[in-house]
């Protein structure tokens, strides 16, 4: 069978280096490329067609994900594309995915890891790091608490956040002070939390709040 053609695109040259390193004592792997930039990485995906790509998302000219869209689009056949990164930030990872990734692997996974990963997805497969599935938990939660909010109490969570007083935001809403305070303590226990600021930073924190 032919060996599995990998590019690697990242802008430390250690790391660059050192993964062609490691690829190269794998007898059915064939690193076919080096990229030390987006653009540079998405010129030798056109040129030298690899099957699988090691994609850093921070780098100097590009940053991963418009490498990630722009691979996945203008490069054909689009190569099956493996973010590895030291990030880990849910945001990141969630964006990774959906821009079309077949893996999301740390830096810190072991050689054996990250050759079974290209392996898989040179077959067809995905292979994501633990950080994923924790990402998708966390917004699955973050969809989950945004439902449990009433429309009303998103309203005055969202003029707390704005820096409305309770009196303020009872003018605002045309609803009394009471029924202000009762909203606002049915938001405190559905969040888990015990006053404003850290309503506000916890509903920001998850994406209940814009």
């Amino acid at each position: 069978m032919a060996p599995i053609r990998v590019l690697v695109v990242d802008d430390h040259a250690v790391i660059r280096e050192g993964l062609a390193s490691i690829l190269a004592r794998e007898p059915d792997i064939e690193v076919v490329g080096l990229a030390a930039g987006g653009r540079e990485g998405l010129a030798l995906a056109a040129s030298r067609r690899p099957d699988v790509v090691l994609l850093d998302m921070q780098m100097p000219d590009l940053h991963g994900l418009e490498v990630l869209e722009r691979m996945t689009r203008d490069v054909q056949p689009p190569p099956r594309v493996i973010v590895l990164t030291v990030h880990d930030d849910d945001e990141l990872v969630l964006n990774a995915v959906r821009g079309g990734a077949q893996g999301y692997v740390l830096k810190s996974a072991s050689r054996e890891d990250l050759v079974a990963a290209i392996r898989h997805v040179a077959g067809g497969g995905q292979r994501f790091d633990e950080v994923v599935v924790r990402a998708l938990l966390a917004e699955q939660g973050r969809v989950e608490e945004e439902s449990l909010l009433t429309e009303r109490e998103l309203d005055v969570l969202r003029l707390v956040a704005a820096g409305f007083s309770n009196k303020e935001i009872a003018g605002h809403l045309y609803i009394g002070l009471t029924t202000v305070k009762t909203h606002l303590d049915d938001v405190y226990r559905k969040l888990g939390v015990s006053d404003r600021a850290h309503a506000v930073a916890v509903a920001l924190r998850r994406g209940i709040l814009e």
